[in-house]
């Protein structure tokens, strides 16, 4: 391995510095001394002193007393000094931003080059702009057991714009309703962002929602928002039939910024241009030389970087049916609970719109049945052989150790009724449908036409049949058309995730880990928040905390959401919740006093300003105090300015191409700081394309508040996490602590646009089911 990070090596040229320091107990009062003072110095607060370094040779306005510093003790302030700098050495370029320090590129654009190579495009297409945007950050980082330092690391992105006015986009068929308008020009302290579109007329533009009360503003004071989404509707409805080839070449150019060899070429040159740009003049005594390239580099006495062991995932509580890949595993030896799978004979009900009912049978028979794909083999004595290669042989009952399961079909009424809103006629079918049962079906299958699988999510046939069925205790499977539609060829993969989901959807658990459980029990729970408003504008959010509870050995054992609540109230209803799940998982798994517990927390990004991990500490020594509890809190995220590259990995070629260039390999565990580790969660077979861009690591921080502290062991457990997501076959990015609460609070936020919809069942019948698969 040669691996090395997205950043430079700063150099101090002293061991102290010299720095005036105050006591400043409330933070709050910085901001009167930057406006006085903060021409001739540099301010930054930290735990009730405020640090002053002057700007200067010798300022005229004074400032506190005068204080010897040792530079490895205060490379926090350090670091805030270099960020203050990056400004003055890239004077050149406009910011977006001064912390992290965001500039865009002002020799490129990628829509102007895309101009110059497709033919015909239309003239407005120039007023669409992607630039590249870099991104620099000064961190702390400690490789190599106890050296600590500071890099300076570079993420490289893209900024989209779309400089045309609305009347022209407006006059080209562009549907401007609903889409974001920010200003063109800010001042400072006001915020880029406008409002909401409700219409365009005469030049002004009439907003449904916006900060400040803003109920119009004038056509040129605004542009579109340079979203993924602005861009989509607009291209569409102006290039038509070419938007899927500027598309895709689009892709093409953007790819050329971020693989894994362009990436390395941009470190390359920023680090030649900030070594001319050094010293850095971070204090009067102190300066900062740009070094080397951040490598990570193992000795005989120290590794930063190991790789662990590959996942086995497991089909028996003995661990002894094992299998390198789920689908292979499931196919030999069936899922882990078959032996003790409580519904053999599920009833599967199935919604689908009667103009589709041949496709719907067909797609069923496959499911139910297998999928047989012969191909057509001759040996050396040209004897003729037809060999099965279908990966979806079984069908659904045999492979997963089922016995007769029943397929109800139940037709939507759509042929006749297609003047009216389709999710009024699945709607209304599904509520007679369920009116007229005694006996509620294990779980439902509801199919669409892909035209309704895109409407709103107030006029969105599945959302309106998932909320009835969820409410009814029924977990839901969406089905669009074209997919179940496909060849065999394909339908046999699309079925292996499909049927997996499902299986889970009835309380099943496909597959688990190898996890050798050396202690009374061990639990991983994850937190999470949903954000119920779904709008951009509003000051007071309304929450809901979601935790979801495991074994181990990835076993899902719960999932639980709080009742509704302001930002303010969340931390006491975040407390209560997690006493009950506590108190409940204790009970049910029989703690009994002296026990060891291992509870390993895993939260994304909380929220701001609320101690998460202090509350979740003080939960777990109120229900644990008979217990030895080994406690460990982890934040775990991909939003950080770290990317690891492997200068030894090649890539994998196919057809001339290669993908995965300089992409570490799945299980590649970097350590970061004392508390701090990167874990690559993709690899180079895992990447799709050619052009995908260089993945981001997990970055896994853990609180100091934790008194489990093996941080290997607990990085290796995410990367096994990343394994039990039944949602797909392949390993997710995130461990399923993390990405089961992102599904269960998108479905939250888009289920409340549906009218008369209540989450209540979620935490009683469906508690155990993974509904949001």
């Amino acid at each position: 391995m040669s691996i090395s990070l997205n950043g430079f090596n700063i150099e101090l040229s002293a061991q102290t510095f010299k720095v005036y320091v105050q006591d400043l107990p409330n933070n709050k009062e910085v901001k009167a001394f930057r406006e006085a003072l903060g021409d001739e110095w540099f301010f930054h607060w930290r735990e009730g002193t405020l640090y002053g370094i002057p700007k200067i040779t010798t300022p005229q306005k004074p400032f506190g007393q005068p204080e010897d510093l040792v530079c490895n003790q205060h490379l926090q302030l350090l670091a805030s000094c270099i960020s203050e700098l990056l400004p003055v050495i890239f004077s050149q370029y406009d910011p977006l931003k001064r912390r992290p320090f965001i500039f865009l590129a002002r020799r490129k654009e990628l829509i102007s080059i895309l101009i110059n190579t497709i033919k015909d495009l239309p003239d407005i297409i120039s007023s669409f702009k992607i630039f590249p945007k870099y991104i620099l950050e000064p961190k702390i980082i400690a490789l190599h057991n106890n050296e600590v330092g500071i890099g300076l690391f570079l993420r490289l992105k893209t900024n989209w714009q779309i400089q045309a006015s609305l009347s022209s986009l407006q006059h080209e068929g562009v549907e401007l309703q609903d889409l974001y308008v920010v200003r063109r020009h800010c001042v400072p302290g006001q915020r880029r962002l406008v409002g909401r579109i409700e219409r365009l007329s005469q030049q002004i533009v009439y907003l449904s929602e916006s900060f400040d009360q803003i109920s119009s503003i004038h056509e040129e004071e605004v542009w579109l928002e340079g979203s993924k989404v602005s861009f989509s509707r607009c291209l569409k409805v102006i290039l038509g039939n070419q938007y899927k080839h500027f598309e895709s070449a689009r892709n093409d150019q953007e790819s050329q910024l971020l693989v894994g060899p362009a990436l390395d070429t941009t470190l390359t040159e920023m680090q030649a241009f900030l070594v001319k740009k050094s010293p850095l003049h971070i204090a009067p005594d102190l300066q900062g030389t740009i070094g080397s390239r951040i490598e990570a580099i193992n000795t005989h006495e120290y590794q930063s970087v190991i790789t662990a062991s590959p996942i086995e995932y497991c089909f028996d509580a003995a661990r002894t049916k094992r299998s390198s890949f789920a689908w292979i595993g499931i196919d030999k030896y069936g899922p882990f609970s078959r032996e003790n799978f409580s519904k053999k004979t599920p009833e599967i009900i199935v919604f689908f719109p009667d103009t589709a009912q041949g496709a719907v049978e067909n797609f069923l028979r496959a499911l139910r049945d297998g999928i047989s794909i012969k191909k057509k083999e001759t040996d050396e004595y040209d004897n003729v052989e037809w060999k099965e290669t279908s990966r979806y042989t079984g069908g659904f009952a045999k492979i997963f150790g089922l016995v007769n399961p029943k397929f109800t079909l139940q037709s939507i009424p759509w042929f006749k009724n297609t003047q009216n809103p389709p999710a009024t006629i699945y709607r209304e079918t599904i509520e007679q449908t369920l009116t007229n049962r005694e006996v509620m079906p294990d779980v439902a299958i509801v199919v669409l036409l892909d035209s309704h699988a895109w409407l709103p999510d107030s006029e969105n046939p599945y959302l309106h049949s998932k909320a009835l069925l969820l409410m009814a205790g029924i977990s839901v499977q969406e089905a669009r058309l074209t997919t179940i539609s496909q060849p065999n060829k394909d339908l046999q993969y699309i079925l292996q995730n499909l049927t997996v989901a499902l299986y889970a959807k009835l309380n099943g658990l496909p597959w688990t880990v190898d996890h050798d459980l050396t202690i009374h029990d061990e639990l991983v729970i994850g937190i999470g928040t949903c954000e119920l408003s779904g709008s951009r504008f509003m000051k007071r959010q309304r929450f809901v905390g979601i935790t979801t509870v495991f074994r181990g050995d990835g076993n899902y054992l719960l999932g639980n959401l709080s009742k509704e609540c302001t930002y303010d109230e969340y931390p006491n209803v975040l407390r209560n919740s997690t006493l009950s799940i506590l108190q409940e998982i204790k009970n049910r798994n029989d703690w009994q006093p002296g026990d060891t517990v291992r509870l390993v927390f895993h939260a994304a990004r909380p929220l701001k300003d609320v101690e998460v991990a202090n509350i979740i500490a003080e939960c777990v020594a109120q229900v644990g105090s008979e217990q030895n509890v080994e406690f460990a809190f982890l934040t775990i995220s991909h939003d950080h300015p770290f990317i690891v590259l492997d200068k030894s990995q090649r890539g994998i070629g196919k057809n001339g191409l290669c993908k995965g260039i300089y992409a570490p390999e799945r299980g590649m565990i970097l350590q970061l700081g004392r508390y701090t580790r990167l874990l690559s969660t993709n690899s180079p077979k895992l990447i799709k394309r050619p052009n995908s861009p260089l993945p981001t690591p997990l970055l896994i921080n853990l609180h100091p508040r934790s008194t489990y502290y093996d941080l290997t062991y607990l990085s290796e457990q995410v990367l096994k996490f990343t394994s039990l997501s039944w949602k797909s076959l392949l390993p997710a990015s995130d461990p399923v602590t993390i990405y089961y609460s992102v599904l269960i609070a998108g479905l939250l936020a888009r289920l409340k646009n549906v009218r008369g919809w209540s989450p209540e069942m979620l935490n009683i019948r469906l508690r155990a089911s993974k509904w949001f698969l």
